[in-house]
């Protein structure tokens, strides 16, 4: 049973982060790639601050 927790975990962090990194990072100088780094290493949502308070990018396409 521990094994699975550990893996929802993962799981879930790593889900967590992709949608910060596509949604924000994209709009952001820092880019998906950096956000997406922050994410893992960090958590999602402190990467998702970090994020969110970057310089925006110009000209960007939705």
């Amino acid at each position: 049973m521990n094994e699975y927790f550990v893996i929802l975990i993962f799981i879930a962090w790593y889900t967590l982060s992709l949608i910060v990194s596509e949604r924000i990072g994209k709009r952001r100088k820092m880019g998906v790639q950096w956000s997406f780094f922050i994410c893992i290493l960090l958590s999602p949502l402190i990467g998702y601050v970090i994020t969110y308070f970057s310089s925006r990018r110009l000209n960007v396409k939705k």
